[in-house]
This record gives structure tokens, C-alpha cells and sequence, in this order.
């Protein structure tokens, strides 16, 4: 799990398919800028503004669902990821590949997460 957080925190460059910035103040890619692990409600608050922005990005989804983990959120991380998935399936060849990658990896953590969960 530790490598997936580690792996999320890098993926805040995206390519110009996904940086459609709508609000120069809140830019797509703005979850997870300057991000303080001691202060991640604080950057929840600005990434669900950044979210709100940016509806038809899924990057913004994947960033908060990263940030919802680390609050251990993880029913919420996963809602964000499924929603993400379909926005990237919508976008279909134009989709970011990284986003897509990390999305698919992060879907089948949240799979194994509810079968898991049935099981106990």
C-alpha cells in the first residue's frame, strides 16, 4: 500500500491532455502542490474545490482519492477512483496513460479491499 501512496505523489505532472485549466488560481493538477502531510485536511478542502472545477478531469479525482487514503478514508478513496475510471474511459484514446495505469491499480486495491472485506 505504501508503494501505491509513494507512486500517487508522483504523478502530479500530468501531460497537456488533462491540464485544461478553467481557474488559473485552481489548476488541475493543484491537489497535491506543496502538499503537508501534517495538514491533509486542509489540502482535502482545496482539492475538493479543485475537483468541483475541474468535473471532467479525473486527475483531480485521483489525486483526492489519494489524499482520502491517507486520511484513511478508503470507502471515499475508492468512490473517487471508480469515478475517475469512468471519466478515462469516456476520454477513451485522448486518456493520460499514467492516470489510467495508476486508476487501474488503485481499482484493483479497492477490489481486493471489498473482497476482503466480505470475507471477515
Amino acid at each position: 500500500m505504501a508503494g501505491l501512496l509513494v507512486s500517487g505523489l508522483g504523478c502530479s505532472s500530468r501531460s497537456a491532455a488533462t491540464r485544461k485549466d478553467s481557474d488559473p488560481e485552481l489548476p488541475a493538477q493543484a491537489c497535491l502542490e506543496n502538499l503537508d502531510l501534517n495538514r491533509l485536511e486542509r489540502a482535502l478542502r482545496r482539492c475538493n474545490a479543485v475537483v468541483d472545477l475541474h468535473r471532467s478531469d479525473p486527475g483531480p479525482l485521483t489525486d483526492r482519492s489519494l489524499l482520502y487514503t491517507l486520511l484513511g478514508r478508503l470507502d471515499q478513496a475508492c468512490s473517487d477512483v471508480n469515478q475517475a475510471m469512468q471519466l478515462v474511459n469516456k476520454q477513451g484514446r485522448a486518456a493520460d496513460p499514467m492516470i489510467s495505469h495508476e486508476l487501474k491499480v488503485r481499482q484493483a486495491s479497492c477490489k481486493q479491499r471489498s473482497s476482503s472485506a466480505g470475507k471477515g
